[in-house]
């Protein structure tokens, strides 16, 4: 596999690296919590160390009954290394919990998508925007600054896509250059009528700041789209809550993991 931490393209650009990730996100419920929590720890740790990992965040609802794990991967080789990795770790945690759907983002080939049969997937096509690169690093185990990332995700559909996807490049672009905005990925289904975006911040403050910066042209791309519903992992701050109430979205808490 190729050096996942190459140097990002000068300027603004972004690069075709960036727009070659695959997520992978999955929602459940627990059977047993106990048994979850110590297959996830395992889990995590071995993804950590995994080349192209970049992702493996696990998130829990406020009534403690779901789960939602996203995962992000550098580019389908490592997704590919990542699945044949099914270690007794992983098959006790999927014996913890009942899977209620698993998504897959970007463009997988047709080998993932065998691969991934026996879960039924739903895939959603890489649209526009991009997940930067990750910068080398010689510390073992997860950092305290990769726990408090940032995610949110949004269901929408556009109302004028010629308007649209005019706003929504332009607003990619400027999330480009923020330094704590490490990813604005947006995908479609294949009947082109569904959007998905996942959107990643370094940490709180952040997607303030990314907020802040972006009214104009987020007014621009909501007068173009209908926003279904609106998720946001990890942000718990009252002044968050205030920034997002008119999205009228659902939080989630962290509850193991990391993106780096």
């Amino acid at each position: 596999m190729d050096n996942i931490n190459e140097p990002r393209p000068l300027g603004d650009e972004i690069s075709d690296r960036e727009r070659g990730r695959i997520f992978v996100t999955m929602n459940a419920t627990f059977r047993d919590e106990e048994k979850c929590q110590a297959a996830m720890e395992t889990i995590v740790k071995d993804a950590h160390a995994a080349d192209g990992v970049t992702s493996h965040f696990w998130f829990k609802s406020n009534d403690g009954k779901s789960l939602f794990v996203v995962e992000q991967y550098a580019d389908e080789g490592a997704l590919r290394k990542a699945i044949r990795r099914f270690t007794s770790a992983r098959v006790s945690f999927f014996r913890s919990i009942k899977v209620a759907g698993v998504s897959v983002y970007g463009d997988p080939s047709l080998v993932i998508k065998v691969m991934f049969s026996p879960l039924r997937p739903t895939y959603m096509n890489y649209y526009e925007g991009y997940s930067k690169t990750v910068a080398d690093s010689d510390e073992a185990g997860i950092k305290d600054v990769e726990r408090n990332r940032v995610f949110v995700a949004t269901n929408a559909t556009f109302n004028n896509e010629a308007k649209g996807a005019e706003a929504m490049k332009a607003l990619v672009q400027a999330a480009h250059s923020e330094t704590g905005t490490s990813s604005h990925f947006w995908t479609r289904s294949k009947d082109g009528a569904d959007l998905f975006v996942l959107e990643q911040y370094e940490d709180e403050q952040a997607l303030a700041d990314h907020l802040l910066a972006n009214q104009t042209l987020k007014a621009a791309l909501l007068e173009s789209m209908e926003v279904g519903d609106v998720t946001v992992y990890g942000a718990h701050s009252d002044e968050i809550k205030k920034m997002l109430a008119p999205l009228g979205p659902t939080y989630m808490q962290y509850y193991g993991g990391y993106s780096k």
